[in-house]
């Protein structure tokens, strides 16, 4: 169960950190402006790195140590990539409302 609670932790703090660089990104005048495709890349770019941090972080610093017990080692990797999986569904989910909620904004680009 905590691994699904730092899988959201890690999303919400991946959002936070696309919100940070969408909003860095100045607006861009002109019949073609670019700032919104840069933001787009953005928010993607994080969304694939944003499953590839926690299976890291959950591999390596929250897994149980297998030499203490090699079931609840066992069952941990089973639920780690499930969790990584609800992580980047819900970096998604998060994303799309906001860019629907801001959708005259700079968050509004992402989708």
């Amino acid at each position: 169960m905590i691994s699904y609670i730092i899988a959201a932790i890690v999303a919400g703090a991946m959002i936070l950190i696309a919100a940070l660089i969408s909003s860095a990104i100045q607006y861009k005048g002109g019949s073609n402006p670019k700032d919104p495709r840069q933001r787009k890349t953005w928010f993607w770019i994080i969304a694939i790195i944003n499953p590839i941090i926690f299976f890291v972080l959950g591999r390596f610093v929250l897994a149980p140590n297998p030499e203490n017990d090699q079931m609840v080692f066992d069952d941990y990797m089973k639920v780690l990539p499930i969790a990584t999986g609800v992580g980047f569904v819900l970096y998604i989910v998060i994303g799309f409302i906001l860019s629907k909620i801001f959708k005259n904004g700079k968050l509004g680009h992402w989708f």
